[in-house]
């Protein structure tokens, strides 16, 4: 297939295909994150199929919006906003990776898809119903040259990723949270892991936890 990232209205054409239920490649999704980010996509975004996959789980126990914690450039965002009728908001601390988010969002038309400046260890959590985390905090490990941006979202993965923990042990009961690439920290108790597909890049598994969950959903 030709590349159509140049080509006018390419952005229209992938949001249809998007909501007709065909699922992009990869390839052809992380054009929206231009040629600097693009290329660092397979490394720290979540693959299309990932987010798809979280995004219809998420949603299916009920919840109507829906957070990623420390969503980078919006990608998991952008797909379950495209393919469910929930909102899906974003929670990143650096600026430039939520302006450039943003711009994804108006350029594919997704009024549902929502992002906010805000440090996933201190910002209000009681307005989502459901919660995606894919390794917020493990930026750090890849070379400096492969950061998507020069300040690192936590400088103690180990540590962040422990407080981080310590909040979702305060969701409500019934709350669902879907772990892709591991939270960096072990899951708090409370949480009953209800599956664990091998869907994502290098054998990463899709992690599906609800607290106080009493039995397989």
């Amino acid at each position: 297939m030709a590349r159509d990232r140049d080509e006018p209205g390419w952005e229209a054409a992938l949001a249809g295909q998007l909501a007709a239920g065909r699922l992009p490649t990869d390839a052809r999704f992380d054009r929206l994150f231009g040629e600097r980010l693009a290329p660092l996509a397979a490394l720290h975004f979540t693959p299309v199929a990932v987010a798809a996959r979280a995004a219809r789980w998420l949603t299916g126990g009920g919840a109507t919006e829906v957070a990623d914690l420390g969503a980078g450039a919006g990608k998991f965002c952008l797909v379950g906003a495209a393919i469910t009728a929930a909102t899906f908001t974003g929670l990143e601390a650096r600026q430039g990776l939520v302006r450039l988010a943003r711009d994804a969002a108006r350029r594919l038309g997704f009024a549902t898809a929502r992002f906010v400046v805000a440090d996933v260890l201190t910002a209000p959590l009681d307005r989502y119903g459901a919660f995606y985390v894919c390794n917020p905090f493990a930026e750090g490990e890849a070379e400096p040259d492969e950061w998507l941006d020069p300040a690192l979202p936590a400088p103690d993965k180990l540590t962040a990723a422990t407080a981080l923990a310590a909040r979702l042990a305060t969701l409500p009961p019934g709350t669902r949270v879907a772990v892709h690439c591991g939270l960096g920290a072990p899951m708090p108790d409370g949480f009953e892991l209800v599956s664990s597909e091998q869907l994502g890049r290098l054998g990463a598994p899709l992690e599906c936890w609800v607290r106080g969950a009493a039995r397989r959903w």
